[in-house]
């Protein structure tokens, strides 16, 4: 008996590390894609890029041709990496159209599957807020300091030359991904790819301008996550949050 105890309190922390990934699930979309989440806070995230080519009803979803604001591009252009870093969806086709929110959460449930919806502009600064004011994600006292707990440590370029803020992403990737979200550089899509390696953005469900929506940027020098308006018809990743 006194072994099982011992065991037990051994393996204790082990549990509620496991946990963590446990509480919301696995996700599955329309396409038998399968995705693990995290619970930060008060909200489950997906911990990989949506890669699905339907909406959750089963109506396609084509490829983006460069003349329309509809479709979705293949990371880099590259359809052979999509398993790992999801594909870069126009804001139209991941709000699948639906009027804009700054809600939380926002009621768009969009290019996300049933159960799940694309998150507000508001809903990511309370992910990135609730991170920044906790020690152990936060890098140094600045509490914008989050990217680095969110990044994966691996496939950013480390060889990239600029200057580098303190507590960036690329600054010591051995300590990147406390929060388990493994953003990765998935790079973005307008008027041709770039920043494969180095940035990536994720759409949010509300609206910069009639031409333009707010992203959250990930980019390599940086040890903040940036909110940058980007044009409706380009190319960007999809992280979905759960309806609770």
């Amino acid at each position: 008996m006194k072994d099982f105890i011992i065991a037990t309190l051994f393996l204790f922390p082990t549990f509620i590390w496991a946990q963590q990934f446990l509480d919301c699930g696995l996700l599955t979309d329309v396409d038998g894609n399968r995705y693990e989440t995290v619970r930060l806070g008060k909200q489950c995230w997906m911990r990989s890029n949506l890669r699905a080519t339907h909406y959750a009803d089963g109506q396609a979803i084509d490829p983006a041709d460069g003349q329309s604001a509809h479709g979705y591009y293949f990371p880099n252009g590259d359809s052979t990496i999509v398993g790992r870093y999801g594909l870069l969806y126009t804001w139209l086709t991941a709000m699948r159209d639906h009027l804009t929110s700054e809600e939380v959460p926002s009621g768009v449930q969009g290019v996300c599957p049933d159960g799940w919806h694309l998150p507000s502009n508001f809903e990511w600064m309370n992910l990135e807020d609730y991170l920044g004011y906790k020690d152990e994600y936060r890098c140094g006292s600045d509490v914008n300091n989050v990217a680095r707990a969110m990044a994966s440590p691996t496939d950013w370029d480390t060889d990239i030359v600029g200057m580098l803020q303190p507590c960036c992403i690329v600054e010591d990737v051995s300590g990147n991904n406390v929060a388990h979200m493994d953003v990765l550089p998935a790079g973005l899509c307008f008027m041709g790819y770039y920043g494969y390696g180095t940035e990536c953005g994720f759409w949010t469900a509300s609206d910069g301008s009639p031409e333009t929506s707010p992203i959250h940027r990930f980019y390599a020098p940086n040890a903040t996550v940036e909110i940058n308006c980007t044009p409706k018809e380009a190319g960007a990743s999809v992280r979905c949050v759960k309806d609770e």
